[in-house]
């Protein structure tokens, strides 16, 4: 059976995350088509209380709202954290690498507070850091988490932006430069917002992990809640049985934005930082300045994930030809899509994803096709016969274009995200050396 899964969020108790609850998180399932759910910062201990008191296990590691009707009852919620795992590396400095831990169950998540409090880490952020002198050390307490149960997760988060293992903040050119002798346990990787199965294939390193995708979400919002997420393989529901089919990469296939989306696809600087004002810049990697310094501030640039992609393709291959993302193969199929939202301001015209137009034709849609990922499993002639005299035409044509993947992104860069281009591929090389004020 297909299981759908968004295995990475954040609570409240999180930095950067405004109020969040799991009964709207629920709900937004429910219309998402989003089976399982991690809960984000299951380690934070206030948070950890408030999920024991709302929760009951109803299959094996698989959690439910105590009291929910509806599509909501129908919701999963697996216990999982962000933790930040900090350590040296050779490239100078001390990296911070964000690592998403999944749990089978409260005594699981009991054990791992324990142990981050043996080791001095402050569990009242909703993000831990875990200290570590050396890639060693990182491997001699990812063994011990994982030792915890056979079946906790430790699953490198978003790999390739500035907080990922292989991103530009103290880069690293292998998984064993951070985690050490625990990289061969690794078996599993999450894309993240800003790359993607496709671009992910240039990585000789990673041919055989399986990939993930997960909203990584700070918010219950319908355009966060499963912006990306996994379609797994799988006979039952159970805590166990997702495990399993992630470490046997039986993914069916992930939903991913669009790289380009992505808030660190480009190389740049946003608009607003010191001696910025207004002005801004960004470049695919053929057009970054040399020694990658910005031509407005005269600081280093934030290396965007394309490039670094591009870089650890070069050492990681023999020779240093690297391989061409226009031929690479993808070892899984991902799906690029846009939240349906999203689509629909687009469709009508409009920048805002809020409204009552919106949630009325967000509902028309549903009504036909059930959730958002049974909308995407539909063909477009499907799509088009089913949504044409339902909703306007703008609207059916922008959701068949992206289903037909015939849509791209204005790129996004340092933080910012890209802005969604209908009908058109602008292309991950086609960028001008973009600088403007």
């Amino acid at each position: 059976m297909r299981y759908v899964v968004d295995l990475h969020s954040h609570s409240g108790y999180a930095g950067g995350v405004g109020r969040i609850s799991l009964e709207t998180v629920a709900a937004a399932m429910s219309v998402k088509g989003i089976d399982a759910f991690g809960v984000g910062d299951c380690l934070q201990p206030a948070w950890r209380e408030t999920l024991a008191k709302k929760l009951v296990e109803r299959e094996a590691g698989l959690f439910a709202l105590r009291e929910a009707g509806g599509g909501a009852a129908a919701a999963r919620f697996v216990l999982q954290t962000e933790v930040i795992v900090t350590s040296a590396v050779a490239s100078g400095g001390r990296k911070g690498t964000h690592v998403v831990l999944t749990f089978p169950g409260f005594a699981a998540v009991d054990d791992a507070i324990r142990l981050l409090a043996r080791w001095g880490a402050k569990i009242d952020m909703g993000r831990p850091f875990v200290k570590c002198a050396d890639a060693a050390d990182v491997a001699e307490k990812c063994f011990a988490l994982r030792g915890i149960d056979l079946s906790v997760m430790v699953v490198p988060a978003h790999v390739l932006t500035p907080q990922g293992v292989y991103g530009s903040d103290h880069p690293v050119d292998r998984l064993p430069e951070v985690f050490g002798q625990f990289a061969p346990a690794i078996t599993a990787v999450e894309t993240g917002l800003s790359s993607d199965p496709a671009l992910l294939a240039v990585i000789p390193e990673l041919d055989d992990k399986t990939l993930i995708s997960s909203s990584d979400c700070h918010s219950g919002a319908l355009n966060r809640v499963g912006r990306e997420f996994t379609a797994l393989d799988i006979d039952a529901p159970s805590y166990a049985a997702v495990v399993a089919a992630i470490r046997g990469r039986r993914v069916l296939y992930t939903a991913e934005f669009n790289p380009a989306e992505g808030r660190y696809f480009l190389t740049g600087h946003r608009a607003g930082l010191e001696r910025h004002g207004r002005a801004y810049c960004y470049f695919s990697p053929d057009r970054t300045p040399a020694g990658g310094v910005c031509p407005i501030c005269g600081k280093p640039l934030t290396i965007g994930v394309l490039e670094r992609a591009l870089h650890l393709s070069r050492v990681q291959s023999p020779g240093g030809e690297g391989r061409d993302p226009a031929r690479a193969r993808a070892r899984q199929e991902g799906r690029r899509l846009v939240p349906l939202v999203e689509v629909l301001a687009a469709g009508l015209g409009v920048k805002s994803v809020a409204g009552r137009k919106i949630a009325g034709f967000f509902k028309a849609i549903l009504d036909r096709f059930g959730t958002e990922a049974g909308l995407w499993d539909g063909s477009p002639e499907a799509i088009r016969a089913e949504l044409a005299g339902r909703v306007p035409d703008g609207i059916v044509d922008a959701v068949v274009m992206v289903r037909k993947g015939d849509f791209s992104f204005q790129p996004g860069y340092d933080g910012e995200y890209g802005v969604l281009v209908l009908g058109r591929d602008i292309g991950w090389f086609g960028q001008e050396r973009v600088c403007r004020g």
